[in-house]
């Protein structure tokens, strides 16, 4: 009875654990930046922290504008992985050679030797070479004012995990098993090793373009739309005055 109830707990602990976790699109980021914006103006934001009503707030406006299903914890996951975002930005954008690009939405980089040795004792900043980050001015109007004051961190481990989660962007390991045979004796160590390098250092950087590419398309998209939209509205304005002059 008693292996049955700790089965059933750990069962509820994973439902628990996934819905914590949503996937986001960038009009769902827009929306909850503005209700974020209206929760600080409102003063549910002390000492760097969101108090819980403003996280359920911007749930409950979420889940009705987009037709999901919102927790204050899935609000709260996406603060957390913006503040670390914008640590590791402003940390790569406070170094020389480094900018950002407020057309591509990403960190340019002037010479790639600086970067390599940048991401050698910066490897959370390696992901980021050709990341678009579309509603960075957002994050920063949110964060930056955390960080001038110290307060809001993030652990790192925990920033890592929601991202991996948030974003689906873990991967699993790549392992081999050695076999070691101790002198004189039968006993075998199998050691479980990290396949790492290069191979590993060119796909993630693949995947990130891929990625960066996929959402700089996306924002060109719009972008145009937009622009066919009230080229369509001028046109139509011209045919109404038209239609207006007499005898025409």
């Amino acid at each position: 009875m008693g292996k049955r109830k700790m089965v059933e707990n750990n069962i509820e602990d994973k439902k628990d654990d996934t819905r914590s976790y949503f996937t986001w699109n960038l009009e769902m980021e827009r929306v909850l930046a503005d209700v974020m914006r209206d929760q600080r103006n409102l003063g549910r934001k002390g000492d760097g922290s969101w108090k819980a009503v403003a996280y359920n707030t911007a749930a409950h406006v979420l889940s009705n504008r987009f037709k999901v299903q919102l927790i204050g914890d899935n609000v709260k996951n996406r603060i957390k992985l913006w503040r670390t975002w914008y640590e590791i930005v402003s940390d790569i954008l406070s170094q020389s050679g480094f900018d950002w690009d407020d057309t591509k939405y990403m960190v340019t980089v002037e010479d790639e030797n600086a970067w390599n040795e940048y991401v050698k004792s910066h490897e959370e900043a390696r992901r980021f070479r050709f990341k678009v980050i579309p509603n960075w001015d957002d994050i920063v109007d949110l964060c930056a004012k955390d960080r001038a004051t110290g307060t809001g961190a993030e652990n790192t481990l925990d920033a890592d995990d929601i991202m991996s989660k948030e974003e689906n962007e873990g991967e699993d390991s790549h392992c081999v098993n050695i076999d070691l045979e101790e002198p004189n004796s039968a006993t075998k160590k199998r050691i479980r090793t990290s396949k790492s390098g290069e191979k590993e250092g060119i796909i993630s950087s693949m995947k990130e373009v891929a990625d960066s590419l996929k959402d700089f398309v996306e924002i060109t998209k719009k972008k145009m739309e937009k622009e066919v939209k009230d080229a369509q509205e001028v046109v139509q304005e011209v045919l109404n005055e038209l239609q207006n002059i007499p005898n025409l």
